[in-house]
């Protein structure tokens, strides 16, 4: 009987128990509130996914580095296609040679005494490209060779400026992925990607290139700040990676369950994070010591992020960008003053803006108006990107917030009579992250089904959105080819480069007979491709000389020149050397010329045409598909773009010839 009264016992209880669980939930059903519904359209709805969990977007779960490396591949690609450099990046290149090859003994040497160009530009690119290209010429000259070839030098400083821009793209791709999502992040890089002036130019030691450089490290840093990691969101990291490996990685506490507590301040208590002081000292670097114009964005948006959004505090950020400032101007005047041999102290940014804004002098370099910018240059650099970034500027406020300091850059620019498209080349970025917040969007509407869209919204895809959804891929695919034939197009500007490499193959060094050559460049040659790179003769005892202000050929001679490149062949064998005669050959020089004309000449690009052929745009169309469904595509890239002859007539011209001494033999 015991036992049954010890179970009768609990058995009384349970009646009490459940009638408050059942009151509980009816009184908390009251004051429940229903979830919040959002439109389908709303700006953060298709791209605030950083993780991409959501959407398990196709294109967002491609490994991100696959991304790194397909641009750097693609500009090395364009920098074996044209290697050679222009005027625009003559000081930055033959100082970068100087540091490399001379002694500090043999500073009188350096190409900037003789040829110090209009305005003094600053020596701390160069010197940088010095540090980071060190030790890859290390490597390559470790098997006990005296030293490299002049022209790998020049590969290798251009790999490695390479390698910095797509760092600084990637640093901004992270920070666009914490921002807008891993979607908008990949569309990011796609669009850059596929942009000819980004993976021409990103290689080449211009001042715009290195403030493109620093403007991609503060915006990605900024991004960052705007949805920053959180303390909790490491913790369910590292613990999903301990349940999926079974332990923690080695770096938490050698393989050991380490108990992580939430130590980290709250975001009002941390006078400045680390990610904005990266924002703030970038601009402020970049600006003093390479760009003086990007003020223009960078104090538009410290007063935007500092009074509109209370992003940043008032002190902390002033006291930031007055470190950095003292830092980078002492850092500028320190190197610069020296390596110009001032007498008094130089900030060369500063005798930029003096010549080119105060004294007015750009506008000697041409002028034009004022919307010149937007209406030409924009859509120049970026055709596919800038349409699909002011989409995004006007559906979405957060492209309004980055992207209004750039169109204050833009409207200050527009000031200045004197435009080039490389002047808008450090906010081709920004530009760029824009049109992949309207990629996203078109992407997803296009491909979202009611299962897949978001929770919590209202509204459905239109039916547009599909065909612009696959739209898209044509587009960055028509965009890619586009790039990759300008690069064999933009390849035709520099015949200076292929000229003097041709004077090395054409005097061979065992033939010499009669001395060493002394070889004169002309302007055109020093300004279209020529660079202290290619004179691979030096070290076996050639002279090369860039002499100004020659016009008699009676000069020429006086100062013992054995070979001319020149684009006035004229000037020296005569003005009829090149009609024919009577048995249809070139008359030749002139009687008395004391130059002969060494056979060929180096072409140089004319201008490109727009050519569908005979039949038209509907007949090149044809032809185009019935040889690809017939023959497939192929890399061709010499002769067309995979295998499809592009509508252009690329014309080019005779532009600089080789002439040599006579008597003097080879």
């Amino acid at each position: 009987m015991t036992p049954e009264r010890k179970k009768k016992a609990p058995a009384a209880t349970p009646p009490a128990t459940p009638k408050a669980p059942k009151a509980q939930p009816e009184s908390t059903a009251t004051t429940q509130e229903p979830p919040v519904l959002k439109s389908l359209y709303s700006p953060e709805v298709l791209t605030n996914d950083h993780k991409n969990i959501n959407f398990h977007d196709f294109i967002a779960i491609i490994p991100p580095v696959f991304y790194d490396v397909a641009l750097l591949l693609f500009m090395v690609h364009g920098i074996n296609t044209a290697p050679y450099t222009k005027v625009e990046e003559s000081f930055n290149t033959q100082a970068i040679h100087d540091l490399m090859m001379f002694k500090a003994t043999e500073f009188d040497s350096y190409d900037h005494l003789a040829f110090p160009g209009v305005v003094p530009r600053t020596f701390i690119g160069p010197l940088i490209m010095k540090l980071v290209t060190q030790p890859m010429v290390s490597i390559m000259t470790a098997d006990g060779k005296k030293d490299l070839d002049l022209d790998w030098l020049l590969y290798i400083a251009r790999y490695m400026f390479a390698f910095i821009t797509v760092h600084s793209l990637r640093i901004l791709r992270q920070g666009t992925a914490r921002a807008f999502g891993y979607t908008v992040a990949s569309f990011f890089s796609l669009i850059c990607f596929t942009q000819f002036h980004l993976v021409f130019w990103g290689s080449r030691f211009i001042p715009n290139t290195w403030a493109l450089i620093f403007v991609s490290y503060a915006f990605g840093a900024l991004f960052a700040s705007w949805n920053p990691v959180t303390t909790k969101e490491t913790l369910d990291v590292l613990r999903e990676r301990q349940r999926i490996f079974g332990s923690p990685p080695t770096s938490l506490n050698d393989g050991k369950v380490r108990k992580l507590k939430i130590s980290r301040k709250a975001p009002e208590e941390v006078p400045i994070p680390f990610s904005l002081v990266v924002t703030l000292g970038s601009l402020t670097f970049a600006s003093i010591v390479f760009r003086l114009e990007l003020l223009a964005l960078f104090v538009p948006l410290l007063i935007s992020e500092i009074f509109i959004f209370k992003h940043i505090k008032l002190v902390p950020a002033i006291t930031t960008v007055v470190l950095f400032a003292l830092v980078s101007l002492s850092a500028t005047v320190f190197i610069d003053t020296p390596m110009w041999r001032s007498e008094s102290p130089l900030w060369p940014e500063l005798q930029v803006f003096l010549f080119n804004i105060v004294q007015g002098r750009s506008s000697e370099y041409g002028t034009s108006p004022p919307t010149y910018y937007l209406t030409h240059l924009l859509p120049k650099i970026a055709p596919l990107a800038f349409p699909l970034a002011l989409r995004a500027y006007i559906a979405d406020p957060r492209v309004q917030r980055f992207m209004n300091p750039a169109i204050v850059f833009i409207a200050v620019l527009s000031l200045v009579g004197h435009k080039e498209w490389r002047f808008l080349f450090p906010i081709l970025p920004l530009v760029n992250v824009a049109a992949a917040i309207s990629l996203t969007r078109v992407h997803r509407l296009g491909w979202m089904t009611k299962r897949s869209q978001p929770a919590n919204t209202t509204g459905s895809p239109r039916f547009y959105h599909k065909p612009l959804a696959l739209l898209i891929p044509l587009a960055l695919a028509a965009s890619f080819i586009v790039a990759n034939a300008s690069l064999e197009v933009s390849s035709l500007n520099y015949p200076g480069g292929v000229a003097l490499r041709a004077v090395h193959d054409y005097v061979k060094m065992s033939d010499v007979e009669d001395g060493w050559p002394v070889v004169h460049m002309d302007v055109y040659t020093c300004q279209n491709g020529a660079s202290r790179f290619l004179e691979m003769g030096r070290k076996d005892g050639w002279t090369y000389r860039k002499d100004e202000g020659l016009t008699q050929d009676d000069e020429f001679i006086k100062a013992g020149f054995s070979h001319l490149l020149t684009t006035t062949p004229e000037l020296h064998v005569g003005a009829g050397w090149n009609e024919l005669g009577v048995d249809g050959k070139p008359v030749g020089p002139a009687k008395g010329s004391r130059w002969e004309m060494v056979p060929g000449y180096i072409h140089a690009l004319k201008d490109v045409k727009v050519d569908f052929g005979p039949g038209g745009a509907a007949a090149w169309i044809q032809e185009t598909v019935d040889k690809v469904m017939k023959d497939g595509i192929e890399w061709r890239p010499k002769r067309h773009v995979y295998g499809v002859k592009l509508p252009i007539d690329v014309r080019k011209e005779p532009k600089i010839y080789l002439l040599k001494k006579k008597g003097w033999r080879s």
